[in-house]
């Protein structure tokens, strides 16, 4: 078999890691990355984990150019997640944040802002158009498995991938007629639950899943310190609910190709906390509401594979979703002692998104793997501001009331782009991968009452990134690996079409003359497994520039006339300089069932503005887990404790008031957690697990933008299939 026809000359893996390594189907866990481990493969480990997500292609983790981590499904059940954003962040890099909104919770990779990240969901984006990013508002017991690739990937994931992607792959039909799942999760730090339930099978050539979820948390309990006097966190509440929906085809001579569709609604309340260092003068209260934030979402897909000799694979999907938001914003300040100001600001938005991609793997030549493809995607934002100012005056003065005119804009985001790349087996231990993308943009604005934008006209970017990767796996046990990636971030719609009420009560205006954002990354990398080791690490470092910042009318030169000096507006100005370690590595310790583990990042992250820059960009330089595992059988239950420690450097964040640069800091970190659990039954029927967490009770705050950490708690959770 010449090694086009293998598939990207993984000829040399095949003979290291054993044919069996590269059909695993599903995964135990390390921690932040994964535990690889199938039936009758009892060496394989996390690397030896086959992923579409670095490459687009099937590809170990082993053998990837990029930084990949997995999720496998059996960690996913080990633990007791509220969101999809808990189960990766212990990966490198990661970090989870929440902007003051408990239930919003998004990523942050390598120290880029959550709306330089792409989130896709079975390969579809899921797009949000805010300064904040995209909140990941997925079932989290209806996950497969989830892939996390680490620095730019613009070239095969599209135009937001300056920090990375997360891919999270939802699950399809059991194998036998019909099973039911049932599980619930008790969480004593918020006094809440989560439970959930599906019905799926197979029958034929069909397969189905239905499923649905719903929790309820109160407000979040804290040490009492510096952000509670009472134990609790006031303004830390939400709830949510998930209906899922998974018909799939399988047709064919071969059962070669396959149809499926799947739909999902997610509907989410949440309350916001406020930092009470927030609330100084002249600011005296200040709050935001979130009472709803819904999504829906269909998407069909079409997979044909073993198509002959030159036509490998061929993909097809489109989808269609709408996001529905409704935000108010609440500040009161105090000029002077005589005059009080509350300013009520909502915002009732509809983002609509659709599209879709086609990709087809060729083996035109020896040693050659390529794919081709194109996509589409349409981004609509709908949305109508409301603005209500009331000015209260020391008698005999009467309160005043100003309404301001309501806005309503519309305005639209078009991304098409055509993509190939090729794999190069090159010679026996050689891999090159090659890719280019080249982007078509169109915005618009449609229509808009605000007379500062009226008139705009349509604006188009053209971009072409690339990519380019090498591996060496001639050491034995190990491979090396050398990246190139670049990125590129497309303005948000409310940057361009938007004016937005900033926390302090000013206004941030829309800039339609934005460019994009991007990025150069370079990184290298190792990855070995032998006799119980397992490591993977990499250095980068990524240069970014354009980046969209906000700066005073006056200053910028870009306010239209009329408008406040102290009103602000999106610039391009911002660079970032980013360089740093991750690594991942664990040890089987012989003669034993104890594995020690340790995932963590080291990071540095130079922001460089107009006027001044700064090492303090509000992220830890070191960060990570670090723990021991102890897997055993006993009477027929697989039984597993894991004690690990989450912790993280001092936090220092320094930014422009006014003419003042100011700092912000936060303390390190450290919390000591303990989880146990077990499976029993045939095929791990019944599932318990049971996870202390910060049994010290200490208080933290991971991020300046984060709630801070909950305090001395337990998770309990069951499942159970029949």
């Amino acid at each position: 078999m010449n090694h086009a026809i293998m598939g990207r000359g993984e000829a040399s893996a095949g003979r290291r890691l054993g044919a069996r390594a590269l059909t695993l189907a599903f995964s135990l866990p390390l921690t932040g990355t994964v535990f690889a481990q199938a039936a009758g493969t009892p060496n394989a480990t996390w690397l030896d984990t086959i992923t579409v997500t670095g490459t687009r292609t099937e590809t170990s983790v082993m053998n990837n150019p990029a930084s990949v981590s997995v999720i496998g499904q059996a960690q996913l059940e080990r633990q007791a997640p509220r969101s999809i954003a808990d189960l990766v962040r212990d990966v490198p890099g990661v970090e989870v944040i929440d902007a003051s909104a408990p239930g919003m919770q998004r990523l942050r990779i390598r120290g880029e802002s959550s709306h330089r990240v792409t989130i896709l969901v079975d390969g579809q984006e899921i797009t949000d158009h805010s300064d904040y990013g995209t909140p990941i508002l997925v079932d989290p017991a209806n996950v497969e498995r989830i892939d996390v690739i680490r620095g730019p990937a613009s070239v095969l994931y599209g135009a937001k991938a300056i920090g990375g992607v997360v891919n999270i792959i939802t699950k399809r039909g059991a194998p036998k007629p019909i099973q039911l799942e049932v599980g619930g999760t008790y969480y004593s730090g918020s006094r809440g639950w989560q439970g959930w339930t599906a019905v799926s099978g197979t029958v034929g050539d069909f397969d189905y899943r239905l499923s649905g979820s719903a929790d309820r948390h109160h407000d979040r309990k804290v040490p009492m310190g510096l952000y509670t006097r009472t134990g609790y966190l006031d303004g830390s509440s939400y709830r949510d609910s998930d209906v899922s929906l998974h018909l799939g085809y399988a047709f064919g001579r071969n059962r070669n190709h396959s149809l499926a569709l799947k739909a999902e609604q997610h509907n989410l309340s949440t309350d916001s906390w406020t930092d009470p260092a927030y609330l100084q003068a002249p600011i005296r209260d200040f709050g935001i509401d979130l009472p709803k934030r819904d999504l829906r979402k269909v998407g069909l897909y079409y997979d044909a594979k073993d198509l002959g000799p030159v036509v490998r694979k061929i993909h097809v999907d489109a989808y269609h979703q709408t996001v529905d938001r409704l935000f108010e914003n609440r500040v009161e300040v105090q000029p002077t002692f005589f005059m009080n100001v509350k300013n009520t600001a909502t915002s009732d938005d509809r983002n609509l998104n659709y599209g879709g991609s086609a990709q087809v793997d060729l083996a035109l030549y020896p040693d050659h793997y390529t794919i081709a493809g194109v996509q589409y995607l349409m981004d609509d934002l709908d949305t109508r501001k409301n603005s209500i100012t009331t000015t209260y005056r020391t008698i005999p003065f009467p309160a005043t009331t100003v309404r301001a005119n309501p806005t309503h804009t519309r305005a639209s985001l078009e991304t098409a782009s055509i993509f190939a790349q090729d794999e190069w087996s090159f010679s026996q231990d050689f891999k090159l991968t090659a890719g280019l993308r080249y982007y078509h943009v169109r915005s618009n604005l449609d229509k808009t009452t605000n007379p500062a934008l009226a008139g705009q006209s349509d604006s188009t970017t053209n971009r072409l990134v690339k990519s380019l990767g090498l591996t060496w796996s001639g050491l034995e046990h190990a491979t090396l690996r050398a990246l190139y990636s670049e990125g590129y971030t497309m303005p948000t719609l409310a940057q361009m079409y938007t004016d937005t009420t900033a926390g302090s009560g000013n206004l941030i205006r829309a800039n339609p003359g934005l460019k994009p954002e991007t990025s150069q990354n370079y990184e290298l990398g190792a990855r070995y497994q032998h006799a119980g080791v397992v490591l993977d690490v990499a250095a980068f470092y990524t240069r970014a520039k354009d980046y969209i910042g906000t700066a005073p009318c006056a200053s910028a030169g870009t306010c239209p006339a009329g408008h406040a000096a102290s009103d602000r507006t999106y610039i391009n100005t911002d660079r970032a300089d980013t360089h740093g370690f991750e690594m991942a590595a664990e040890y089987a310790l012989p003669g034993t069932n104890f594995t020690p583990y340790v995932t963590g990042a080291w990071m540095q992250r130079k922001l460089k503005y107009a006027t001044y820059s700064t090492t303090d960009s509000g992220v830890p330089a070191l960060s990570g887990r670090l723990g021991v595992r102890y897997d055993t059988t006993l009477y027929g239950a697989d039984l597993w404790a894991d004690l690990f420690v989450r912790a993280a450097t001092p936090v220092r964040q320094t930014s422009l008031d006014g003419a003042t640069l100011t700092t912000e800091r936060l303390p390190g970190w450290g919390t000591l957690n303990l989880a146990f659990g077990g499976t029993h039954g045939k095929a791990r029927k019944v599932q318990v697990g049971v996870q202390f967490n910060n049994l010290l009770d200490k208080e933290y705050r991971s991020a300046l933008d984060s709630l801070p950490g909950t305090g001395r708690s337990v998770e309990v959770t069951l499942r159970t299939t029949f």
